[in-house]
């Protein structure tokens, strides 16, 4: 399979990525040791400009790491036609396992750990003196290693796909009690139960970070962002357990893939695009906390960023309830009230 045009376009870029951060690698090495802002030497200078190059090429390269967890997706589902049994992503990653879930979560990690440092980068480039260079750069070093990890893993996932072998298709990996899978104790939660928990949890979750003013208070980002990770993991059970049945209109189909598919309007970019930037919006104030008192001379360009974050946060949050709630909504209006899981009045 690694000869197919989308598995070689992704890893082709993938290399790009890690091909850039090399030389960054290099570059966070030198200005990691020979960094000083007090100095005038030609030899700060010339770093300073490298460092600004080196910092915009690699934010740009982290940009198409983020949006290669797209990609991915798309990829897998250009080998639907190629694997046996296969009828979305999920049953080319249940070909081959451990190497497709373990990819997959590596590039969700990414969005977090890429976007960080994107913001990092540019709170270090609007102060004057450049005080989270040395950081910025420390954290490039730790970059690497997860990003030969990510093209890594691919690589070998791609290469062990067999066109031979059956596989699962997702009405069986998400069949409500049909296994001991994570996918299938998660698509086996009440859905009932777990609608309401999803309802209540964002409804308490936004109103108590609107009224408090979460981002005017170092305790409430801290809380925002623990809220917004819970969050993320309540909002892809609630995509699981209740909203992908209705999207699909039949109970037993749970998958969080084929909601992305042409068929039904690639309605699930609409759920997971507000899902993820809400969460990557709301957990980065949290982790800017740390840097607070060690970096006072940037204290307040880190803070108005914390803020802006954290409305930002909001919206996208209460983007992703309207979202993951409307297909149940049309589903109502469509049958007149009657419950998919149920068969009666919706209560």
């Amino acid at each position: 399979m690694i000869w197919n045009s989308w598995v070689l376009s992704l890893i082709i870029g993938q290399i790009g990525i890690v091909l850039i951060n090399a030389v960054a690698f290099v570059s966070a090495l030198k200005i990691i040791r020979k960094w000083d802002t007090s100095s005038y030497d030609p030899e700060q200078i010339d770093l300073e400009r490298r460092s600004e190059l080196v910092a915009t090429i690699v934010s740009w390269s982290l940009v198409f790491g983020i949006l290669s967890l797209i990609v991915f997706e798309r990829t897998n589902d250009s080998l639907v036609p190629f694997i046996p049994g296969a009828m979305c992503p999920i049953g080319v990653l249940g070909q081959n396992e451990f190497w497709g879930y373990a990819t997959l979560y590596l590039k969700i990690a990414g969005v977090f750990v890429y976007g960080l440092w994107i913001v990092i980068n540019r709170i270090d480039t609007d102060v004057e003196g450049f005080p989270l260079t040395r950081l910025k750069n420390a954290y490039t070093l730790a970059l690497f290693p997860f990003l030969l990890l990510d093209v890594s893993f691919q690589v070998v996932y791609f290469c062990k796909l067999d066109p031979n072998v059956i596989t699962s298709c997702c009405g069986v990996v998400f069949e409500p009690g049909g296994g001991q899978s994570y996918a299938s104790s998660v698509a086996s939660l009440p859905p009932e139960s777990t609608r309401w928990l999803v309802g209540i949890y964002f409804a308490v979750f936004l109103a108590l970070s609107r009224t408090m003013r979460f981002e005017a208070k170092t305790w409430g980002k801290t809380l925002h962002a623990l809220l917004s990770a819970v969050g993320f993991f309540l909002g892809m059970a609630g995509v699981i357990a209740f909203a992908s049945p209705y999207i699909h209109q039949m109970p037993a189909l749970h998958c969080p893939f084929c909601i992305l598919q042409r068929e039904y309007y690639h309605y699930g970019y609409c759920i997971y695009l507000p899902l993820f930037l809400a969460s990557l919006l709301g957990v980065v104030p949290g982790v800017l906390n740390l840097l607070l008192k060690r970096y006072p001379g940037a204290r307040g360009r880190i803070e108005r960023s914390q803020i802006r974050m954290i409305r930002f946060s909001r919206i996208s949050w209460l983007v992703f309830l309207v979202m993951i709630f409307l297909p149940m909504v049309f589903y109502l209006v469509q049958t007149g009230g009657i419950d998919l899981f149920f068969g009666q009045g919706f209560m």
